[in-house]
C-alpha cells in the first residue's frame, strides 16, 4: 500500500518504515502523522512481520515539527480539519509503537530533535549512526516538550539530565546519548541499517507470541502512565501556544534572527 511522506518495505518477516521528506528534514506532516498511523496498522494485523524498523530518508531521521505548521499557528491560519482534530489530544500518535505488540528498532541515521526525538525514545531498542545527534529543541520556541518525551526521556536517562536537556534545548550527539541510556550502541553511519537488519533477524527467529507477550508485559503500566503524560503535555501545551513568548520566539525563528529575551507572558 502507498503512504504519504512514508515508505513501507517488508521483507524476511521484517517491515521497515522510511519517513520520506527529505527536504524538510523528514519532519512530522499532518500526512506523515496520518500514513504513520496507517502503516503501523496494517503491521500489526500481519502475521508475517515480526519485528519492525523505523528510519529517515536521506541525512536525518527526523527534525520534529513541519515549519509550515508553525507558520500557520503563529499566523492564525490554522483550522482544525474536524471536530476529531480540535478535541485530538497533542501528540497522542506517539502511543503507536508502545501499543505495537511487535518489537520496534530505531535506527537514527541522523538529526532527531523535537518530535523526532520523541518517535525515537517512543521506540523499543534505538540504534545511532555515529552522525546521530539528539535533542528537545521545544524550549527554544517557548513550548513544553510534547509527544510523550516528558515520560520517556526521564526514565531512559535520569530526571536531572533529563531536565537539563529539557530546559536547555542542547542538542547531543551519539556517543553522549549512549552514555545517558538513549540509545543501546553507537555504530559507523554505512553499517547502521545492517546492524539494525541482523538485530531483527535475531528477533524473528524467536517465538513470535512470546516475544509479543514479552512486550506486552513490559509496557503494561508504561502505557497507561504515558497516556496521562500526554493529556498533561496537551494542557500545557495548549497554554503555551497562547503566549506572546511562543509567537515571538518563533516569529524570530522563521525570520532566522536572534532569539528574543522572553518576557514571561
Amino acid at each position: 500500500m502507498h503512504y504519504e511522506d512514508l515508505l513501507l518495505e517488508k521483507k524476511d518477516g521484517v517491515a521497515t518504515i522510511i519517513l520520506n521528506v527529505p527536504d524538510k528534514r523528514n519532519a512530522i506532516t499532518t500526512q506523515m502523522r496520518k500514513s504513520l498511523i496507517s502503516a503501523v496498522s496494517e503491521i500489526a494485523q500481519d502475521d508475517a512481520v515480526r519485528a519492525v524498523i523505523i528510519t529517515g530518508a536521506s541525512s536525518a531521521f527526523c527534525a520534529g515539527g513541519d515549519i509550515q505548521a508553525l507558520k500557520a499557528r503563529i499566523d492564525g491560519t490554522m483550522t482544525a480539519e474536524s471536530r476529531y482534530e480540535r478535541l485530538r489530544r497533542v501528540g497522542n500518535w506517539i502511543e503507536i509503537f508502545p501499543r505495537l505488540d511487535k518489537p520496534v528498532i530505531a535506527a537514527i541515521n541522523g538529526p532527531a530533535l523535537g518530535a523526532g526525538f520523541s518517535l525515537a525514545m517512543s521506540c523499543d531498542i534505538r540504534i545511532a549512526s555515529v552522525k546521530a545527534k539528539f535533542g528537545s529543541a521545544f524550549i527554544l520556541l517557548g513550548l513544553v516538550p510534547d509527544c510523550a518525551l516528558t515520560y520517556f526521556l526521564p526514565r531512559a536517562t535520569g530526571i536531572s539530565k533529563a531536565l537539563e536537556l529539557m530546559f536547555t534545548g542542547v542538542t547531543i550527539d551519539a556517543e553522549e546519548a549512549k552514555s545517558l541510556g538513549i540509545v543501546s550502541r553507537v555504530v559507523p553511519h554505512d553499517d547502521l541499517m545492517k546492524t539494525a537488519h541482523e538485530l531483527a533477524a535475531r528477533i524473528v527467529e524467536q517465538a513470535p507470541i512470546a516475544i509479543e507477550l514479552t512486550k506486552r508485559l513490559v509496557y503494561r503500566s508504561v502505557i497507561d502512565d504515558a497516556a496521562r503524560h500526554i493529556d498533561w503535555e496537551t494542557y500545557a501545551q495548549q497554554l503555551c501556544w497562547r503566549t506572546e513568548d511562543f509567537k515571538e520566539s518563533a516569529r524570530a525563528f522563521l525570520e532566522k534572527r536572534p532569539r528574543p529575551s522572553f518576557r514571561g507572558r
